[in-house]
């Protein structure tokens, strides 16, 4: 038998970090009225396609006020454009109310319109069609996405959700 002094022993192996469950995109869509923010930014602008460049300005105000990433930056502002865009596009709004906040390490991009009727869907569309791809890019861009009809108030909520650089999902 030999004594514990001369037992090589191995290190047991390092855990795994624990990480957050990632949320499903139910509990993305939920998260406005759940989550605690972090941070948050809005702005009004007519319901008018010049309103798609103004958005954009407004995103990258407020991503280097928040010094947020090149990259997070460039999807936020795509992300922005079209949302904003199928706003003016596809609803008779006066109005669209854009919101950027985070929570969690997620970076939420929100259009509210006044056409309650229209959520958005993806389409599909021909290699030659000039429109369609909106939601698409969406899709593509972002984690996830949804539409909810406001609660009290005509109109509706276009979210997209980005996952910020180093978050643990």
């Amino acid at each position: 038998m030999h004594s514990a002094r001369h037992r090589v022993q191995t290190p047991p192996p390092a855990a795994e970090p624990v990480r957050p469950a990632q949320p499903d995109h139910a509990e993305f869509g939920d998260a406005r009225s759940t989550w605690a923010m972090d941070r948050q930014a809005a702005a009004t602008f007519p319901g008018a396609p010049e309103s798609v460049a103004t958005a954009r300005r407004f995103v990258r105000i407020t991503a280097a006020m928040w010094r947020l990433p090149g990259d997070t930056l460039a999807d936020a502002e795509l992300c922005m454009s079209e949302l904003v865009c199928n706003a003016v596009t596809h609803t008779s709004s006066s109005r669209v109310h854009c919101r950027l906040w985070s929570a969690r390490g997620v970076l939420f991009l929100e259009v509210d319109d006044e056409d309650r009727s229209d959520l958005p869907t993806p389409v599909r569309v021909g290699d030659e069609d000039e429109h369609g791809r909106g939601i698409q890019l969406i899709d593509a861009f972002a984690t996830a996405w949804g539409a909810v009809p406001r609660p009290g108030a005509d109109g509706k909520t276009v979210w997209a959700a980005l996952r910020l650089p180093g978050t643990p999902y």
